[in-house]
């Protein structure tokens, strides 16, 4: 059917926004509206002239079971469901009394935003899993060809805008669209509800599954110009945007990696990161000289770089940020004064990223064919976790280093290779094929930039061979810290041994593809 005439709407909404929208609609065009309790006493206070019968007088049913069960009952979904250009359907509801429903206008339980709360209940979560909305939703967007169904309150001005240029009707095409959104939202109502379930699991699910994703946006583009690209929210993690430019598909990948490595030290920190790899991380009690220090790492790959910092950007570090061109700058806050300097260039990009309590349990990534979901990588390693392996011991300020040049790997791409000297990367190997050319990569980086420095040197995985010992042994590395776990770790230790490097083992491979 193209178009269909609304006559009558059953209105049940948690969310009550713009229903004066709907409210002056209903009056001027004689429309029946059926509603339940709250929502008819609030149509009635919007505009008395509405035409209101009550859910349980239209079906001659009570309320029952503390209000759990009221619009579930054949003569509300029989009007729902009926196809208006199919005699037998019609013959069937007009014999049980029951007139054909037009539109239907249903909103939710607020599942998300209580299941979010600090100390919520789980029975207070389960009240709040809607059984009768999401029921009527689904038989009205099934329904499309002959109902409309509106399950966001910012499309009630969008439908009223049709019908009232169309003596009250809307079109084919509005009522699929209208149905697509619905059944996206169910979806995602649902896939909160299953994976509230599955919180304590660490897993998103038992066998199949429905992601709760929100779009925000669309981007300027994906990772190359002929790409589309969209946001979506995932986590409960927030970032605002203060000033810039807008952020492209790479920006936003770049941007969360960068500040999830901020936030692993609880010292003032430091990550300059370019294509999704840090170039430079540091820590210090003066946020400027982390940055410099962080800088210092690699001044070439800090060009057009994301900056990220665990704590509020001074204006001391804004002014040396400004020396050199900088994509985007993320912390959690930013003095007034360092919002100056940094806002007088235009494309700078200002990100004010606000950290769930929580860290997100779950990572996706896809294929060509196919998603893969695993729990995060979430593992922090402490001095406790540390076996030392060989009989030269790291010196105390070395298990420092050590620890910070380890948690740096995991935010490289493997095979990573990461040298740091006080609490400062001064060379990062990224992503060869074998461990040893990531090695020699660091090495190299750090001679070009660092003289008369004895760093310690992390590895995201384990030594297959002890070719990398000797390479440390030449290019005075102090101590090396790595998961241990080969068929060799025998001869690596051997090595360290002969050569007087300490060496320490983690048990925790942090490999990142």
């Amino acid at each position: 059917m193209t178009k269909i005439k609304i006559k009558r709407a059953i209105v049940s909404v948690y969310d009550k926004s713009y229903l004066n929208i709907l409210a002056d609609y209903f009056v001027e065009n004689n429309i029946e509206v059926l509603s339940t309790g709250g929502t008819s006493k609030f149509l009635k206070s919007l505009n008395n002239q509405i035409k209101i019968v009550d859910i349980s007088e239209f079906t001659k049913s009570d309320e029952i079971l503390d209000g759990r069960v009221k619009t579930l009952h054949p003569m509300i979904h029989s009007g729902i469901l009926a196809q208006k250009n199919n005699p037998s359907h019609l013959t069937q509801i007009k014999k049980i009394k029951v007139p054909p429903i037009d539109l239907v206008v249903v909103n939710l339980y607020p599942f998300e935003s209580v299941f979010q709360k600090k100390g919520v209940s789980e029975e207070e979560c389960i009240e709040n899993i809607d059984i009768g909305g999401p029921t009527m939703i689904r038989a009205a967007a099934k329904n499309f060809q002959n109902v409309t169904v509106l399950t966001d309150p910012k499309n009630y001005l969008e439908f009223v805008s049709e019908v009232m240029i169309n003596n009250n009707a809307i079109s084919s095409e509005s009522r699929k669209k209208f149905a697509k959104l619905a059944f996206e939202n169910t979806s995602y109502y649902e896939g909160l509800i299953s994976n509230w379930f599955n919180k304590n699991n660490g897993e998103v699910c038992e066998n199949k599954t429905s992601l709760p994703i929100e779009k925000i946006s669309k981007l300027r583009y994906g990772e190359n110009p002929h790409q589309k690209g969209t946001l979506f929210k995932f986590g409960k993690n927030k970032f605002t945007k203060l000033s810039g430019k807008d952020l492209s598909f790479n920006n936003i990948f770049d941007l969360e990696i960068a500040m999830e490595l901020a936030e692993q030290f609880s010292k003032p920190s430091c990550v300059i990161l370019k294509h999704g790899n840090p170039c430079g991380v540091a820590l210090d009690k003066n946020q400027d000289k982390a940055y410099l220090k962080a800088y210092k790492c690699d001044k070439v790959s800090a060009f057009g770089g994301v900056v990220a910092f665990n704590k509020g950007v001074t204006a001391k570090t804004a002014k040396e940020i400004n020396k050199i061109f900088t994509e985007i700058v993320i912390a959690p806050e930013f003095s007034s004064e360092s919002i100056k300097y940094l806002s007088l260039k235009k494309n700078l990009i200002l990100i004010r990223y606000r950290a769930a309590r929580k860290p997100t349990k779950l990572q996706i990534k896809s294929t060509r064919n196919f998603l893969l979901v695993q729990s995060k990588d979430n593992k922090i390693v402490q001095k406790k976790d540390l076996v030392i392996k060989t009989k030269k011991k790291p010196k105390y300020k070395m298990v420092d280093d050590l620890i910070f040049a380890f948690i740096v790997s995991k935010y490289v791409n493997s095979n990573a290779i990461v040298l740091a000297n006080d609490l400062s990367t001064v060379g990062i190997g990224v992503g060869q094929t074998n461990r040893l050319d990531s090695a020699i990569h660091a090495i190299s980086r750090m001679k070009k930039n660092f003289k008369k420095i004895k760093p310690v040197m992390a590895s995201d995985g384990f030594f297959p061979f002890a070719d990398i010992v000797v390479l440390c042994s030449k290019n005075n590395v102090s101590a090396i810290i790595q998961p241990g776990g080969s068929k060799n770790d025998g001869d690596v230790i051997d090595a360290a041994d002969k050569n007087e490097i300490p060496l320490v083992f983690t048990s925790v491979r942090h490999f990142k593809h």
